[in-house]
């Protein structure tokens, strides 16, 4: 009867050191999220004393959420899987309804609009009439950046606030981004 007892005891331990909190369990579960915000790039030019600025906005990013816990207190595993790109997985925490999560590093393609200018002649004879066509073309700069920030819980939804930071893969600019905004909502 005695060894039962240990061995209840055991079991009653083990459940309680993997259990979920109620924090946990009340931010796992899959979501879907939709991202949105505005990023500066900024090129420092060599002997420049001034770094040339671009405030860009970035195109919506939506894709699915999984928090999962891993069973050690408030531990949570975040699997951020974008419709259209890389999935980022990052560690946190659940501290009451805010969720803290380590910095993750993940891709991404910054739209930039780039005006060309054309001259062109018009006209007949000696009245001939330069005119300035101005076109504009939406480009893309792939960036390596990190993601920082945290998400407060409402309800069945996460409200992220993120940072980005990065350096372009194919020239000389840098990323900065604060208060980009991150809805998830639970399936």
């Amino acid at each position: 009867m005695k060894h039962k007892m240990i061995y209840f005891g055991a079991l009653l331990m083990l459940m309680t050191a993997c259990s979920d909190s109620a924090q946990v369990r009340d931010v796992k579960g899959t979501y879907r999220y939709k991202t949105t915000g505005k990023v500066t790039l900024e090129e420092n030019f060599a002997g420049a004393t001034k770094a040339d600025t671009l405030v860009a906005n970035l195109d919506n990013e939506s894709g699915t959420l999984e928090v999962v816990s891993l069973h050690n207190g408030d531990s949570l595993l975040l699997t951020f899987d974008p419709l259209n790109g890389d999935v980022s997985i990052s560690h946190g925490i659940a501290d009451g309804k805010r969720i803290r999560f380590a910095p993750y590093y993940r891709t991404l393609e910054v739209p930039t609009v780039v005006k060309y200018y054309d001259t062109i002649s018009i006209g007949a004879g000696i009245l001939i009439h330069d005119t300035v066509l101005v076109r504009e073309r939406k480009e893309y700069e792939v960036y390596d950046i990190r993601v920082r920030g945290y998400a407060d819980a409402y309800d069945n939804n996460l409200v992220f606030n993120l940072q980005y930071d990065g350096k372009s893969q194919s020239s000389l600019r840098t990323l900065r981004g604060e208060g980009i905004q991150s809805l998830a909502k639970r399936n």
